[in-house]
């Protein structure tokens, strides 16, 4: 029989199993009693940057739930305070200062991964020391157009517009700073991979607020360089983009090996326009909340509709909302769990 890890990365690689693979996007995180417990001892930086405590947060999902796959407990914009920017969180990440003007982008530096962001490849190595080798282990990191969203002033939906503005006004800039984030997120994954993560997962939130031409033009390129240095390496990846239906086309031709859909787009839809890749999702969020009856039906109802899909992987739509019932995750993580495909 497969181990845990076996299964999550042979749909990974777009085998059929008998079983489908389950994970969480924040799975570790405020819904969670365990996770709120240590979060009483340290602030939510503390947390992520000391090993010990990040990995006991990375580690109780798959210890409480069992979890196919730990994803670290980190954050996507960790990868922009070396650039010279204060990021606090107060709950929510804010930063210091936005940029605002073309004359900023001078200030970024490139800078040394290892050294100013070793802490997240400490806790990948401590993770797999705690849960072992049989259990999948994920990295991650934010695209590089979400994360000059947030470095324009992103906090939320209403904020969109700093961006979409700077890239308008300020083209030559944009790109700058645009090529600047995509050679630290190579090196920043690299390091992930090289401390043990199997897969890891390039979250573009924001992408899905772009029209097609926008997307290729300020987000896919960006995200195709970063793709492309990984797979010369032979590592595994993954994308999120949130409100993507719009975007599958472009998708189909990023060299991806798993794409997470999100709740609004169709499985069907999903699986007709990228039936070369693995699939991962997608059940609504907002479902979690309600009856534990109702986890259950629609989960159900993916896990039929995708029982013959060549390679795929359990997720929610998008994160983990903080007011899910533990019973609802424990119930989602059994269903899957407790579904059997018949093979032909």
């Amino acid at each position: 029989m497969m181990t845990q890890r076996e299964l999550f990365l042979a749909n990974a690689r777009g085998e059929k199993t008998d079983r489908t693979p389950i994970w969480v996007m924040r799975q570790a995180g405020r819904y969670l009693p365990d996770y709120l417990k240590v979060r009483e001892k340290y602030s939510f930086e503390e947390l992520a940057k000391t090993p010990e405590a990040a990995t006991e947060v990375t580690a109780q999902p798959v210890e409480i739930f069992g979890m196919d796959a730990a994803i670290i407990f980190s954050d996507i914009l960790f990868i922009l305070e070396p650039l010279g920017i204060d990021l606090k969180y107060n709950p929510g990440p804010t930063i210091h200062p936005f940029l605002q003007s073309p004359d900023q982008v001078d200030m970024y530096h490139d800078y040394d991964v290892e050294d100013k962001l070793g802490f997240v490849a400490d806790v990948l190595r401590t993770t797999r020391q705690r849960i072992g080798d049989d259990i999948a282990m994920l990295g991650f990191c934010g695209a590089p157009f979400t994360l000059f969203c947030y470095l324009c002033g992103l906090q939320k939906t209403k904020d969109f517009d700093k961006a979409y503005t700077f890239l308008l006004k300020h083209p030559k800039a944009g790109a700058k700073v645009l090529d600047l984030l995509t050679s630290l997120s190579i090196r920043y994954l690299q390091m992930q991979i090289a401390a043990g993560a199997d897969v890891v997962q390039i979250f573009d939130t924001w992408a899905g607020d772009l029209s097609e031409a926008e997307y290729r033009a300020w987000a896919m390129p960006y995200t195709q360089r970063i793709v492309d240095a990984l797979k010369r390496d032979g590592s595994m990846v993954s994308l999120y983009i949130k409100n993507s239906y719009h975007l599958l086309d472009s998708v189909a031709e990023l060299n991806v090996d798993i794409f997470s859909v999100d709740w609004k787009t169709p499985m069907a839809y999903a699986k007709e326009k990228l039936p070369l890749k693995t699939l991962q999702g997608n059940l609504n969020p907002y479902l979690m909340l309600g009856p534990k009856e109702i986890v259950i039906e629609h989960t159900k109802a993916i896990l039929e509709e995708m029982a013959d899909y060549p390679g795929f992987i359990f997720n929610l739509g998008h994160g983990i909302l903080p007011t899910t019932p533990v019973e609802n995750m424990r119930a989602l993580v059994d269903t899957v769990h407790g579904y059997e495909k018949v093979l032909a």
